[in-house]
């Protein structure tokens, strides 16, 4: 990401001396001592500043207004971590480097100060290469990359190896857990490019480079990748996102894969490629007897959840496994293969896998008011909210499910309205929120309409509404609460706006007799 930017924006100042990459606290490189993180709240940036914080770094961050206040925050604070507005330009000059998220589109005096104060400013990227460096080799570093579908993954990866010397850097934190964490043994990651709506790289301003701070490339024991396509703006078509993948995958010394037929077939042409020269040892999960991790069983059972039977070599393996929808318990079987893999103890992990309570928002059931239970999706990837829509049938039973999504993002919702359209006919109704954009105004067309148009091509057209504000339209919340019946599930997809809509509806139902 970094590399984009020194290439895209021309940089009129370069720093005085060389940035120093000697080890810090904690065996931190020197440039991450004292940081200030720009959009600490967005996700990605969290479980980075958590992690730096545990390793006796001076952190910083700000935020927009009105998440300042925020849980987000709270728990950075709780931490030891500064959570601000904007950072006072006097305090800019002591930090050794700033880092900045795509996600946060808006103004940057910030980063102008920075600038001004020859700060070097760090993707996040770049910053989060430096706090794994050092953990290569052995088993220090464990990893998990892919187009979609790394949130449950790395979360349950984390939760698996948490022996009380891992530490870990999660986009997304289980429920109840804290997304970064420092443990002195080794680190999870979640490497996905995808932490937030990135929409835009504001034109100013001009950014300094690292200089003669290197990017290191993380070297993992181990890297479960989940998925690969197409997903805007990282990675616009399969070519460019199987060229990424191979890139990621040969950083590594294990990869791990899946070999489901269902499940993604581009990792058949990764597979492919590695095996065309030299380099990491690949691991394959699926049903099939040629698979490294042969998955004997894995069959829903009553009362939630699939019971999982697996083959590693000599290794067998068994245990419950806490997920809502087939596609989340392959994910977290996945995660329990890349566990093995690294020789964890198959006991240990069984008793960790059972306690797995997921990934925050991540078909969490909210509540259940009137009968209608509100279920939360983080879905963005519209594979991912195909799956979770199939889930949230699993939960509604002989009921219908109602799917209120935010798409995320003008670029990834233009070049995916058809299929996301046509991913809500798992559902019985539909309810489209505003897209969600990181600027309040991009000057490109709204695919909302596309989303809709391609929505009622396999839905009854009276079952598909769009929301728009203004003081005589309905909200979210009453629409669906106009139509939905005892039995019903709400699948409220999104990450921006979507949240609060969730919490709004169940206070309706409340309210409603």
């Amino acid at each position: 990401m970094f590399s984009t930017l020194e290439s895209s924006m021309a940089t009129t100042a370069t720093p005085t001396a060389a940035v120093g990459t000697e080890p810090g606290p904690a065996g931190l490189p020197a440039v991450l001592s004292a940081v200030h993180l720009v959009g600490i709240t967005e996700a990605g940036m969290e479980g980075l500043a958590l992690h730096l914080a545990g390793r006796s770094a001076r952190v910083s961050g700000s935020a927009h207004l009105d998440e300042v206040g925020g849980h987000v925050a709270g728990r950075l604070r709780a931490a030891g971590v500064n959570v601000q507005g904007q950072l006072a330009e006097a305090e800019v000059g002591e930090l050794s480097a700033m880092v900045w998220s795509r996600a946060v589109a808006r103004s940057h005096p910030e980063l102008d100060a920075a600038l001004s104060h020859r700060v070097p400013v760090l993707a996040r990227t770049h910053a989060l290469a430096l706090a794994c460096a050092g953990f290569g080799g052995g088993s220090g570093l464990a990893a998990v990359w892919g187009s979609h579908s790394t949130a449950t993954a790395s979360a349950a990866l984390t939760h698996l190896l948490d022996d009380g010397r891992t530490g870990w850097i999660l986009n997304t934190p289980a429920p109840d857990a804290p997304a970064g964490h420092h443990g002195a043994a080794r680190l999870v990651v979640d490497l996905s490019p995808d932490t937030a709506t990135h929409e835009t790289v504001p034109a100013s301003p001009a950014y300094l480079p690292p200089g003669a701070l290197a990017r290191p490339t993380p070297a993992p024991a181990a890297m479960l990748i989940t998925a690969i396509d197409p997903n805007a703006p990282h990675h616009e078509d399969l070519p460019a996102a199987l060229a990424m993948a191979e890139h990621q995958a040969r950083t590594a010394s294990t990869v791990v894969v899946p070999d489901i037929a269902w499940w993604n077939k581009p990792l058949t042409f990764l597979r492919e490629r590695l095996a065309d020269r030299p380099g990491p040892e690949v691991v394959t999960v699926g049903y099939s007897s040629r698979c490294g991790v042969r998955i004997m069983e894995l069959e829903r059972v009553d009362g939630g959840g699939y019971w999982a039977e697996l083959r590693y070599g000599k290794t067998k393996f068994r245990s419950v496994v806490p997920a809502t929808g087939l596609h989340h318990a392959v994910t977290a079987t996945c995660a329990v293969a890349t566990a093995l893999v690294l020789g964890e103890d198959p006991d240990a992990v069984a008793q960790r896998l059972a306690r797995f309570g997921g990934v925050e928002g991540s078909m969490q059931r909210l509540g259940t008011r009137r009968g209608i239970t509100v279920v939360r999706s983080r879905a963005r990837h519209v594979s991912e909210v195909a799956r979770d829509l199939q889930a949230a049938r699993e939960i509604a039973g002989r009921g219908k499910v109602i799917a209120v999504l935010e798409p995320d993002g003008y670029t990834r919702t233009l070049a995916q309205a058809h299929s996301l359209g046509a991913a809500l006919s798992h559902g019985h109704r539909a309810v489209l929120l505003p897209v969600a954009a990181g600027l309040p105004v991009l000057d490109v067309e709204d695919p909302l309409e596309a989303v809709a148009a391609a929505a009622r091509k396999s839905l009854p057209a009276e079952r598909v509404h769009t929301v728009r504000t203004g003081p005589s339209s309905p909200s979210a919340e009453e629409i669906v609460a106009g139509h939905a019946k005892d039995g019903d599930v709400v699948l409220v997809i999104g990450t921006h706006r979507a949240p609060a809509v969730a919490e709004r509806l169940l206070a309706l139902l409340d309210a409603t007799p």
